[in-house]
């Protein structure tokens, strides 16, 4: 079924108006910022153990910041020698099973790497509402204190001894969750694999199967009470997510809905998709909601909620100074400068109006793409729930989709701070497509990110007064072909034919020292495989091809080819950069231009 996708900004606002209503289930991502190792780095420093031992190499002679060693220990491991696939669910708990079999050296493991961290920015932000009484409910999968600490300090700061502390129930305790539920002993934290310094810590997949009894039944019971922000965390624990599936079920669960928090919702797990199905044939309200980090959005949180004077002092203060300054670009009769040049070029304006609409319900990504691209759109259209932003013609549009009541011009503002993450989607694609139709690419538009890819050569058709200058210059810069046939043993395309190779960039907008960038990343792309020649556990056979082509694309090399690629996609020092096609004739069309600077970005010179 179509999953309702939001942004933050209307988490936020619903949010502040129901926060004691809402529960938070933090997962490892919830402590990355806090320099607490993930699942995969913890799971990755045990198969560079494994590897060692396997080897006979000294352990201190390999490390995971080396992408060589990281590449070298997933080739032995993805699927082989005792692993099952690395982005298996099953991996960390048998990564563990293999390294450190005995519980006792896990804990002590456990311990070495959690030990000595401070609560993160966020997690403070947490603590602040936890204090104010904004949050009453916490559940999290991780080992770590951060969570208490942050309250802790939080409830110092609000120097309220009404104010009840804390309570905490994990697998050691968990007879203490029960009684706080049954006596409204708020505030609670849920400590669903126990806790680092106990003896009770459950991490491998068969002791979490046999998740304590008297956890669970407290986990359904505060379900018919709270509903649930899931943050940090992506659903690999098989027990976590039957112990949520299972709280679905229950009547009248999740009374303040459920929001699934993530960069993208095409990345989402099997488990959660099945959740979300459970929801909608249980007539629990689940949406999914996109954001950046676990920081920003404890920030976006923290900007809306309603504290006492002494804990909005508090909140306040934590914001750390920045660490980045603006640096002044390099003058040519300074000579040699120790500046890096970046792959960054400013977006100087761009559209500022757009059309807005309704749809009938909440549609899905690749079906809507399909239904624009029959009803030949030439536009831009991104989707937000049921909210549709786009840039094109709004008869197109109607045409396309199903819509519900009219469709309206509004005002946006891409180019700032605060500008909406439905708003930053529609003008990243506009932008990508304003982009190809100038040079000699087409854009790829997908929901994990847009790229330009060279075009082959046609020969019955000679390129337009840009697009070839712009095609020799990349290829004075690569000097290798911009295009085609990968080598046999490659696989074969969909077409039967062996694969394609094409240069291209990957399109990033990002809003950094006061501006928006469009970042550019070259990359060599590919052919998909079809899907009944991929190997499960096996890899692309084509990643090792990819990175052999780039091995000597370095410094020189490198620099000529981010040159070449930033005078291609903004030659003059106002380079535009149409949202339409011209030729389009619809009287209410609603488009606008992008205007790219030259100059990419450079660091500060060092002092």
């Amino acid at each position: 079924m179509p999953i309702d996708v939001i942004d933050l900004g209307t988490f936020v606002r619903q949010w502040a108006v129901q926060s004691p209503k809402v529960g938070w289930l933090l997962g490892a991502g919830a402590s990355a910022a806090a320099r607490v190792p993930t699942a995969d780095h913890i799971m990755m420093d045990l198969l560079l153990r494994l590897y060692a031992d396997a080897h006979q190499v000294v352990r201190q002679s390999l490390s995971l910041s080396e992408a060589r060693d990281v590449e070298r220990i997933r080739e032995y491991y993805d699927g082989r020698n005792g692993m099952p696939a690395l982005d298996d669910p099953a991996s960390y708990s048998v990564a563990f099973q293999l390294a450190l079999p005995d519980p006792g050296a896990r804990r002590q493991h456990l311990r070495s790497v959690l030990e000595g961290r401070s609560p993160s920015y966020g997690q403070r932000i947490l603590g602040a509402f936890v204090a104010a009484g904004l949050t009453d409910l916490v559940l999290t999968t991780n080992f770590d204190d951060l969570i208490e600490r942050a309250v802790e300090q939080a409830q110092v700061a609000l120097d309220d001894p009404s104010r009840r502390r804390m309570l905490v129930a994990d697998l050691g305790n968990p007879g203490q969750a029960n009684l706080a539920l049954s006596d409204d002993d708020f505030p609670f934290l849920f400590k669903l694999h126990g806790d680092f310094r106990d003896r009770e810590l459950k991490n491998l997949e068969s002791e979490l199967q046999a998740q304590d009894a008297n956890m669970r039944h407290a986990v359904l019971d505060a379900s018919r009470r709270f509903g649930v922000a899931v943050i940090g965390y992506s659903g690999r624990d098989a027990s976590v997510m039957e112990m949520l599936t299972e709280a679905v079920r229950t009547e009248g669960a999740f009374p303040a809905g459920l929001w699934w928090m993530g960069r993208r919702a095409t990345s989402m797990l099997n488990s959660v998709k099945h959740l979300f199905d459970e929801c909608a044939a249980n007539g629990v309200s689940a949406y999914y909601v996109l954001i950046e980090t676990f920081d920003e959005t404890m920030a976006a949180l923290g900007r809306q909620a309603e504290l006492p004077d002494s804990l909005r002092s508090y909140v306040d203060n934590l914001q750390a100074r920045p660490r980045v300054t603006n640096g002044g670009l390099p003058q040519r009769d300074r000579g040699s400068l120790p500046a890096l040049r970046m792959n960054a070029l400013p977006v100087l304006d761009a559209p500022t109006r757009a059309i807005r609409a309704i749809l009938t319900a909440t549609p899905d990504r690749a079906e809507t793409r399909e239904a624009l691209h029959e009803a030949s759109w030439r536009g831009a259209a991104v989707t937000s729930g049921r909210q549709v932003l786009a840039l094109g013609s709004p008869g197109v549009l109607r045409k396309a989709l199903a819509i519900e009541g009219r469709i309206e011009q509004c005002d946006i503002d891409p180019l700032a701070e605060t500008a909406t993450t439905i708003e930053r989607a529609l003008v990243y694609e506009a932008l990508a497509r304003g982009l190809a139709r100038g040079l000699p690419v087409q854009a790829r538009i997908r929901d994990s990110g847009h790229r330009l890819i060279v075009n082959t050569t046609r020969n019955d058709a000679p390129e337009s007064e840009r697009k070839g200058p712009a095609r020799a210059l990349l290829a004075r810069a690569y000097g290798d072909p911009l295009t085609g046939q990968c080598p046999a043993n490659l696989g074969r395309g969909a077409d039967g034919r062996p694969r394609r190779f094409a240069e291209s960039v990957e399109l990033a907008l990002e809003w950094r020292l006061g501006a928006l960038w469009l970042l550019f990343i070259p990359r060599t792309w590919v052919s998909a495989l079809p899907p009944a020649d991929r190997q499960r556990g096996s890899g692309d056979p084509a990643s090792a091809w990819r990175k052999e082509r780039w091995v000597d694309r370095r410094n020189e090399k490198w620099a000529a080819i981010i040159d070449a690629w930033a005078k291609v996609l903004a030659p003059v020092e106002r380079t535009e950069v149409s949202v339409l096609p011209s030729g389009l004739t619809d009287r209410d069309l609603v488009g606008g231009r992008f205007i790219l600077g030259k100059t990419t970005a450079y660091s500060r010179e060092a002092q």
